[in-house]
């Protein structure tokens, strides 16, 4: 899958105390800004050739989403923490939760020639959100996160964030290669391969009001 080497997101964050001011549920929604791939696609024809075990070369690109460009997503998370006092101005709250982000699949469409031949394929190369007969440019992601946050006391209300979390995707990056032919649009094949569980590390900062 073409990587993004991080994510920064902005978000706001609703907590409410449930029991004695310990323990209680928050809600977040926000946007995750997500930078263009280092690398994009890397050539069609060459992965055409290593599959169907015949040389092409890419003629024209048809659709290419999600592979040259900076993206956002919306992003929400509903989840469960409570709150530890280390002094006076100093507490810890560990929160754990469930939450969903959109992206859009990164999709490839390439027309593809046959050397020393007059036949042409369309070939289409895409990560998640497929099935056998119908692909959709639009998946949604759900995750469970552990956060660890800090709360410093700067004024009687108003609190400094800091914290660490970790994030983990049970969808896997599934990814899946079709080839139709480009003049009866008559399907050749279809490969699908079972992708890698995502998994993110993140430092947050924030101010409480």
């Amino acid at each position: 899958m073409p990587n993004a080497s991080s994510s920064t997101d902005l978000r706001t964050t609703l907590n409410i105390y449930v029991f004695r001011r310990t323990v209680g549920i928050f809600h977040d929604i926000g946007v995750s800004f997500m930078p263009a791939p280092r690398d994009g696609f890397s050539d069609p024809a060459a992965q055409a050739a290593l599959t169907l075990g015949v040389p092409y070369y890419t003629k024209e690109t048809v659709v290419d989403h999600g592979n040259a460009s900076a993206s956002a997503h919306f992003k929400m998370t509903l989840g469960v923490f409570s709150k530890f006092s280390i002094d006076d101005k100093l507490s810890v709250s560990p929160c754990f939760g469930a939450g969903f982000m959109n992206i859009t699949a990164p999709t490839c469409e390439v027309v593809l020639k046959e050397h020393d031949s007059n036949m042409q394929y369309l070939a289409r190369y895409q990560w998640f959100g497929h099935n056998e007969y119908s692909y959709s440019n639009d998946a949604i992601l759900g995750y469970l996160t552990f956060r660890l946050r800090f709360a410093y006391r700067i004024l009687p209300k108003s609190n400094l964030l800091f914290g660490f979390e970790y994030t983990w995707f049970p969808v896997r990056a599934d990814f899946s290669e079709r080839y139709t032919n480009y003049y009866n649009h008559n399907l050749i094949n279809t490969f699908n391969y079972k992708g890698n569980r995502l998994n993110m590390l993140g430092f947050s900062v924030g101010i409480s009001l």
